[in-house]
């Protein structure tokens, strides 16, 4: 483009310097408005062609600038993960034998003691506890069997036992006058263990002198907030006494305590307890 340029200036020069060379020197004076005498008409044909050629400046084609849709593949959605946590059922209790008892299932363990009636405390649910407490209503513990279900390496047992003083005027526990055991494995064969040494002649006696057993006494009525007169009556009552199982003083059964130690299916270990508190 720019030769082109150049070439139809230098042929422009070329021909005002050429008209200029050709013009008569005589002077014509200025130039008149409307004098036909100044206008110079040429009348050479090959003068009257043009000598540039025409520009025709090529012009692209205009961008296309449609685009085409693209193409929609068919894509089935991807399901979401399920991310909801599972939520593990806990097992329902194992149900009680026809005639009552007591039925602590811990899932991984249970224990049932038939023909006694308890209450339990607490949460219903033992499926994540490490323990349970009941309250006797009825019934006996003592001679009562174990059955368990679990992969068992021992059961064992333990009681609490209470001096109480019993009189015309009722019965006193003396919570001062306490025993509990330790920890004994219990025999059993197939599961099945029987609650052994809980009779009252069987039970702990706590060691006690004339002078314990008085002041263990006035502490257990006072706590009971009974009049004066009232707390020196039962201490009255205990004044010839010299061991805490001499009349009227006897020692009974306050609560009994199972243990259960086992393993679970990958062989972890486990150990669940059960208490049995016996109203006085």
């Amino acid at each position: 483009m720019e030769k082109r340029f150049t070439y139809v200036t230098l042929i422009a020069g070329m021909l005002f310097c050429f008209s200029c060379n050709n013009m008569p020197s005589q002077n014509h004076g200025p130039i008149v408005l409307g004098d036909s005498s100044s206008i110079v008409t040429e009348t050479n044909p090959d003068k009257l062609k043009d000598l540039v050629t025409e520009l025709e400046p090529t012009i692209p084609p205009a961008e296309n600038k449609e685009i085409a849709p693209a193409t929609v593949q068919s894509v089935t959605p991807e399901k979401a993960p399920d991310t909801t946590k599972k939520i593990a059922v806990a097992k329902a209790p194992a149900p009680l034998p026809a005639n009552g008892g007591l039925n602590a299932d811990f899932n991984i363990a249970s224990m049932v003691i038939p023909n006694i009636t308890v209450k339990q405390a607490g949460n219903p649910n033992l499926q994540r506890a490490n323990g349970a407490v009941y309250t006797l209503v009825s019934g006996t513990i003592p001679g009562s069997q174990l059955r368990v279900t679990a992969n068992v390496t021992k059961v064992s047992q333990r009681y609490q036992s209470v001096v109480v003083v019993k009189t015309d005027d009722g019965a006193l526990p003396v919570e001062g006058l306490s025993t509990t055991t330790d920890w004994e494995a219990l025999k059993g064969a197939n599961n099945i263990y029987k609650c052994t040494g809980l009779e009252e002649r069987s039970l702990e006696v706590p060691d006690a002198n004339k002078n314990t057993i008085r002041v263990a006494v006035q502490k257990a009525a006072q706590r009971r907030r009974m009049s004066r007169r009232k707390v020196q009556e039962w201490v009255e009552s205990v004044r010839n006494v010299r061991s805490a199982n001499q009349k009227p003083l006897f020692v009974t059964l306050r609560s009994v305590m199972w243990k259960i130690d086992g393993k679970d299916a990958n062989g972890k270990l486990f150990s669940k307890q059960v208490r049995v508190d016996i109203p006085l």
